[in-house]
């Protein structure tokens, strides 16, 4: 059967798509050649398939065996973005799925990290570069017969119409031409483009797709936006006027609520995806210039935001869809990718803590073992077996930079001891203190470790001897015994040690007080036993204590006392504190200044009413409304020592925020009945953001009043109206002042 039977039904089809006049212009005997010819009896000899079609019928003649693979392989098919250039990726550039993946649980590696093969996506289109004319290929592809094929072992398939499938492709051309024209500011991919800022500007360009997240800055300055679209997950990269210097192509794969990235230290900007059933991830990574690498393949989706070690390296926990799970879904690997993009996986219940020359310390439960991996800097690994602690907790890390662990002890006839480790990088020491680890404070001067003792096997919190350590990666200084256990401890920036005892038999409250040195030591008897319940506040930005005060609240005849102790045992005042309200506990600011809230709420529900102490100048704020509920923080601090409490706006939606100072409330007020805040995954969740001289910035969604207010310690002012763009996400600060904001079309700036 030749192309002569189907000319008909190509111009009737052409027709109804509206391209007839195409069809007409040409003369219809073009492909209706003898049967003879080469390329007629398409039955017998059909037209070699494209490229499009033979990968989607290789994909689903395979889709059986290879349903897992098929989420990560790399796709032939193309689709251009708003504006934005391909980037070209070849089949034998990327790396297989599991190339780097390790599904082992208790490897140890002692040697640093290798340099793994990358692959790299090329960003650069030679389509692009020069135009090719469009009349001569039309008529090229009209006229110029194809070669016949045979395939041996394949049903017959009917020849492609090549007058049809040109006038689509040139339809669908002529749209994405047009379209592109539509947002030729956004349509940036080439050197000479990304590197031409452009002057900032009241409006700035639009955004190609839907932001997926706020800004994300590099340590290097550079501003990147991720967004979606029908065609998937694109990064763009924008000026300090917000606008488009140029966009990536759409990666593999389908978003999530953490694909709008992290930075790594060398200003790149990594991103998760998924593919739709969330059984696979690919990580990928963008530099400054806009190029993009794929540095792995993870089995499952990622569970939270990745975090980022000092050296690059990144940490994802994630998890697969199950149907065992009330939630459909189980926690499955922890991940960790070494900056040079190898790739090790943990048991799940795995927690990490980072130091800050970017060592790791990995601790995994795992069939009721604890197992600690320290890992440097260069990927040197130690693996310890802790001693079973069904209360453990996690690493300590020290002002001193190093880090400490003690872990419980306990042997079968009765022996209380704790294995104390310090590490640094992957190396470590281990010493044994006296007595069952308990609470930590951390000091600059080192780590204070309490420990107890108890009689017999079971511990009732109140009977046994207390130690109190103070600790140093050189040394050990001798403890300061306590008979009795602790309620709480307090240290001081000067060292001096205000012990509070427990002892729910007494009608007073003992605080033991210890000279820094050990030498001294005095007993305060309070007047009161301790409050029964307290206050829970959410603080972001908190500060370290400045003065020698200790501070301890106890209740006596119906009424509640805050008092302030000396550190010779004295007690230098005494604050009632007001009536029917729950206290909470002394916080500091930034600049060092003490501040308590109590709440009236209550027992077993929220907050209605707080009242904020300052305690530079013991002075009470009026009655105000309770915190802000939905995880968000209640008290965020500025660098400068400003501080604003996060209130409900009852009866009515949204938050009111009230700015305070070391003086007390500063007058300064705001209510949003749309604010807002950080997206899910972070707590609390945090309602403002602050420049570097303590202004802050607060965004509404409100409808007729959006956009981002500055909060001063002498004033509020609207810094920018977004009315009829409202914005998406909380600002950024920028490491030069300026101020971005993410709307649902653009990037919005507030010059610094």
């Amino acid at each position: 059967m030749g192309w002569d039977r189907y000319v008909g039904r190509v111009g009737a089809l052409a027709v109804a798509l509206g391209i007839g006049s195409a069809v007409v212009a040409v003369p219809a005997v073009a492909w209706a050649q003898p049967d003879d010819a080469a390329s007629a009896g398409a039955s017998e000899s059909p037209g070699r398939p494209s490229t499009e079609r033979t990968t989607k019928t290789a994909e689903k003649t395979s889709s059986a065996a290879t349903s897992d693979e098929q989420d990560t392989e790399t796709q032939t098919i193309k689709k251009r973005g708003f504006g934005s250039k391909r980037a070209d990726r070849s089949p034998t550039t990327e790396a297989e799925p599991d190339r780097y993946e390790s599904e082992s649980t208790d490897d140890a590696d002692d040697a640093p990290d290798a340099t793994p093969p990358v692959a790299h996506v090329n960003t650069d289109d030679s389509d692009d570069a020069v135009a090719a004319p469009t009349v001569k290929a039309v008529l090229k592809s009209l006229f110029t017969p194809r070669a016949a094929s045979h395939q041996d072992d394949e049903p017959d398939a009917p020849a492609a119409a090549p007058l049809l499938a040109t006038m689509l492709a040139a339809a669908r051309r002529h749209a994405e031409e047009h379209r592109a024209a539509a947002a030729t500011t956004a349509a940036v991919s080439s050197v000479a483009q990304s590197a031409a800022a452009a002057e900032p500007s009241e409006a700035s360009s639009p955004l190609p797709g839907s932001p997926n997240g706020p800004v994300v800055v590099g340590a290097n300055g550079t501003v990147y936006q991720v967004t979606t679209d029908s065609g998937g997950i694109r990064v763009s990269i924008v000026d300090s006027s917000g606008t488009v210097l140029s966009t990536t192509d759409a990666f593999a794969g389908s978003p999530n609520i953490y694909s709008q990235g992290v930075t790594r230290p060398d200003g790149s900007l990594v991103i998760v995806t998924s593919n739709e059933r969330g059984t696979r991830s690919t990580v990928w990574s963008v530099d400054s210039a806009g190029a993009v690498t794929k540095i792995a393949t993870l089995t499952g989706s990622p569970s939270g935001r990745p975090t980022v070690g000092a050296n690059g390296a990144l940490y994802i926990d994630t998890y697969i869809p199950t149907i065992f799970s009330p939630t459909g879904a189980a926690d499955y690997r922890t991940v960790r990718i070494s900056p040079v993009n190898t790739v090790r996986s943990f048991a799940p219940d795995t927690g990490v803590t980072l130091a800050p020359d970017g060592s790791a310390y990995l601790i995994s439960t795992q069939f009721g073992t604890r197992t600690l991996r320290a890992i440097a800097a260069d990927g040197a690994t130690k693996t310890i077996v802790l001693p079973y602690d069904q209360n453990g907790s996690g690493p300590i890390l020290g002002d001193d930079g190093y880090v400490y662990l003690p872990v419980a002890v306990r042997t079968l006839f009765g022996g209380k001891t704790t294995r104390l480790y310090t590490f640094t990088g992957a190396s470590s020491t281990t010493r044994t203190l006296t007595g069952l680890p308990g609470e930590v404070v951390v000091k600059s001067d080192g780590v204070y470790l309490e420990t107890y003792t108890y009689p017999g096997t079971r511990d009732n919190g109140v009977d046994g001897t207390t130690y109190l350590f103070a600790i140093t990666a050189q040394a050990i200084a001798d403890p300061r015994v306590i008979e009795g256990r602790l309620r709480s401890f307090q240290v001081t920036p000067q060292g001096t040690i205000y012990a509070v005892i427990n002892d729910p038999s007494l009608q007073n409250t003992p605080v033991v007080v210890i000279s820094p040195d050990g030498t001294s030591r005095n007993t305060v008897t309070l007047p009161g036993t301790p409050p029964q319940v307290v206050a829970f506040n959410r603080i972001l930005g908190a500060g370290e204590q400045a003065d020698d005060h200790g501070y301890v609240t106890y209740t006596a005849n119906g009424s509640t006392y805050l008092a302030v102790l000396n550190a010779d045992g004295t007690i230098d005042r005494t604050i009632e504190l007001p009536a029917g309200t729950v206290p909470g506990p002394v916080f500091f600011g930034p600049d060092g200044t003490a501040y308590q809230l109590n709440q009236v709420r209550q027992l077993g529900g929220a907050a209605t009413e707080q009242i904020l102490l300052t305690l530079s100048n013991d002075t009470f704020s009026p009655s105000m409304r309770g915190p802000a509920l939905d995880s968000t923080s209640n008290v965020q601090f500025g660098p400068d020592g400003s501080g604003y409490l996060i209130l409900r706006n009852d009866p009515a939606l949204g938050n009111r925020i009230v700015g305070f100072d070391a003086s007390g409330l500063t007058g300064v007020e705001l209510t949003l009945t749309h604010p807002v805040v950080t997206q899910y995954g972070a707590f609390p969740l945090q309602a403002l953001v602050f420049g570097a001289d303590g202004t802050a910035y607060v965004a509404s969604r409100a409808p007729g009043d959006a956009g981002v207010y500055a909060l001063t310690t002498t004033g509020v002012t609207k810094v920018l109206d977004l009315d009829g763009t409202p914005p998406r996400y909380l600002p950024v600060v920028g490491p030069d002042g300026t101020v971005y904001v993410t709307t649902g079309q653009n990037v919005r700036t507030i010059p610094a």
